[in-house]
């Protein structure tokens, strides 16, 4: 992905120091900073970038030329002013990914609205993985699920389990994520790249990097979720999307809801068995007779030796009897051997 070469000069020290880690913090992927000390330097050199950021109010008239310029000024020191000559107006005391909108939007990069609706686009679906004991095995699970479906369409793991331990997989230091997928979602607004920088390759599939706050997976309310699934489905031509459930949040059950299939992770003992039962209970309870029908119940095979890490568990479980067994419970993909 092609990255958004950006030339800063902010005369405001404290304002530019904030501005300037809140990008490399979040947006490194997308943009390219490059920070200048004089407003002439920078001028001399805008020809370099694709887009200059300042807050030089009294000349911004003579900025004007072939590079789009993005002047900050605060709306309480005057009237909201209007572009004029190439020079673009963005109220400075605003939220960061505010003004990056406005940056990508300046470079061509269109900034869109979310897509919301009661079913997804074409014949895309959502799979969830959930577990009431044993939750160490979800992830490994919802990994292998995902990579066999994946050998037949294009899909999306969603982590949603706190500290699973995806980060391990996906192997990147990467800000930006599952928590911004959120965000765009939350806002309504996305860009196109911004979706991109939020996602990993694993072998023939995509993952969402996971979040920094986990606390965040149980803020997030079904509608925002909802949204995210549309718009990852429509924008990004996902034709499954897993989702590895955690902890409940607002909306838990209306998100089972809208799943094509819920694999029910399984446990042999009496209290997962309780476990268990009381899960119906409440679905009962709730009137979801219809998620009750999407349950498809996965009893993990015992482990003979200790695992040593979740790529091999994964790698076990796609060649092995239960693979097998998982490939007989996709919808549409048949057993291999």
């Amino acid at each position: 992905m092609k990255k958004v070469r950006l030339g800063l000069c902010i005369g405001d020290n404290e304002y530019s120091l904030r501005f300037t880690n809140c990008i490399m913090n979040h947006y490194q992927e997308q943009v390219e900073l490059h920070i200048y000390s004089e407003n002439a330097e920078l001028k001399r050199d805008r020809k370099s970038y694709d887009i200059v950021l300042i807050d030089d109010v009294k000349n911004a008239e003579k900025w004007g030329g072939e590079v789009p310029v993005l002047c900050l000024y605060d709306s309480k020191e005057g009237t909201e002013k209007q572009e004029e000559g190439g020079v673009y107006w963005v109220e400075q005391y605003q939220e960061v990914n505010r003004i990056v909108d406005e940056i990508l939007k300046q470079v061509g990069e269109e900034i869109q609205c979310v897509c919301q609706g009661d079913r997804l686009p074409g014949k895309a679906q959502i799979l969830g993985v959930y577990s009431l004991a044993e939750n160490e095995y979800q992830l490994p699970f919802a990994v292998t699920l995902a990579t066999l479906m994946g050998e037949h369409e294009k899909v999306l793991l969603l982590d949603l389990q706190e500290n699973s331990g995806i980060s391990q997989l996906t192997g990147a230091d990467c800000r930006m994520g599952l928590e911004e997928l959120l965000v765009m979602a939350e806002k309504g607004r996305y860009a196109t790249n911004r979706l991109i920088s939020c996602i990993a390759h694993l072998e023939n599939i995509d993952v969402a990097y996971p979040v920094y706050n986990t606390e965040c997976l149980c803020e997030a309310q079904m509608k925002t979720y909802q949204k995210l699934f549309h718009t990852l489905a429509k924008e990004m031509g996902y034709e499954t999307i897993v989702l590895n459930f955690g902890t409940r949040f607002v909306g838990f059950f209306e998100t089972l809801d809208i799943c094509q299939q819920v694999y029910l992770m399984k446990s042999r003992g009496g209290i997962g068995q309780w476990r268990e039962k009381e899960f119906f209970e409440e679905l009962d309870q709730r009137n979801l007779e219809q998620v009750r029908q999407k349950i498809q119940s996965v009893e993990i095979p015992l482990m003979t030796t200790p695992i040593i890490s979740c790529e091999r568990l994964v790698e076990q479980w796609k060649w092995n009897e239960f693979g097998d067994r998982i490939r007989n419970l996709m919808p549409g993909v048949r057993s291999v051997g």
